[in-house]
């Protein structure tokens, strides 16, 4: 009996500790709550990740930055399990660009089903059920892949059941190449740390 219960318990350990890897910066450091950083793309040509307006109104799109803006803006990930100080793969969290704009929405990642793109104007909420502002990082070889995940995952109580719904790809929109859902190939990045630099949700 004993034996089965230390089986079992190993099994479960195992099993957390394979749920809560951490992600982890180009300098492979984990990536901390509030802390701000660039999402460098893997795929060339093109730069990291930024806001674009294809139809010059609000709310913004998230965009693939021009080539020669490699960096991109600064983005801040908040876990929505309160106790995870660093993010962890698979559990859902929070998106944002922390720097304002000239738009009245928040700058909190959401999915625009209809469009299939993500665009500002999200919410940090927690409440249960699905909502289109959660989302999930899953590795992709030596990189990562942002997922929609409108149910909690990795939290004390999950919102609903619903499983995440695919990785997020970058679509040609006139001039703008914009992160949605209705790509052919996910978009892989790489995160960079900006020095000294936090924000709040």
């Amino acid at each position: 009996m004993e034996f089965i219960l230390l089986l079992v318990s190993s099994l479960l350990l195992t099993a957390r500790a394979a749920a809560s890897n951490p992600v982890l910066d180009v300098d492979g450091n984990e990536l901390r709550r509030g802390h701000l950083y660039y999402a460098s793309s893997v795929r060339r040509p093109g730069g990291g990740l930024t806001l674009a307006a294809p139809n010059a109104s609000c709310p913004l799109n998230v965009a693939q930055a021009p080539f020669y803006d490699y960096s991109g803006r600064p983005l801040a990930f908040f876990p929505e399990n309160a106790d995870d100080d660093t993010v962890q793969e698979g559990s859902t969290l929070y998106i944002m660009f922390p720097e304002p704009t000239a738009c009245p929405q928040s700058t909190v990642w959401t999915l625009d089903r209809e469009a299939g793109f993500v665009t500002t104007g999200g919410t940090t909420s927690s409440a249960i059920g699905p909502h289109n502002s959660r989302f999930a990082i899953r590795k992709a070889g030596d990189a990562y892949q942002v997922k929609v995940c409108p149910c909690s995952t990795g939290v004390h109580q999950g919102s609903c059941r619903m499983g995440c719904v695919g990785s997020l790809g970058l679509i040609k929109a006139g001039e703008s190449v914009l992160l949605g859902t209705n790509s052919e190939r996910p978009h892989t990045i790489m995160f960079v740390k900006v020095k000294q630099a936090t924000a709040t949700r």
